[in-house]
């Protein structure tokens, strides 16, 4: 019996025709800021282990994921990543 592979979302973040990311969704890295700040927010944590900062990202990143049909979406993403503003992002399954 053969498993059905699964789609994964597959991102590509540009700016003015360069590329700034592209690989799936869920290994978008985030700024290093965002999860200095969001472990001591959610662990008390300045020095974040793997596992605090695995949890840091998996949460962030559910929370850009019920953002993705919102207006709030590129903002946060933004936010998050590090990417400029004026980025365009472009997902899509592979």
């Amino acid at each position: 019996m053969f498993l059905k592979s699964r789609k994964k979302r597959y991102l590509i973040v540009t700016q003015n025709e360069a590329l700034l990311y592209e690989g799936f969704w869920d290994e978008l890295p985030l700024a290093e800021k965002v999860i200095i700040e969001k472990s001591i927010e959610f662990f008390d944590d300045r020095e974040p282990c793997v596992i605090h900062r695995t949890a840091v990202h998996v949460r962030l990143m559910a929370e850009l994921e019920q953002l993705l049909s919102s207006p709030d979406f590129h903002s946060q993403f933004c936010a998050f990543t590090g990417f400029p503003t004026d980025c365009k992002i472009s997902l899509s399954e592979k």
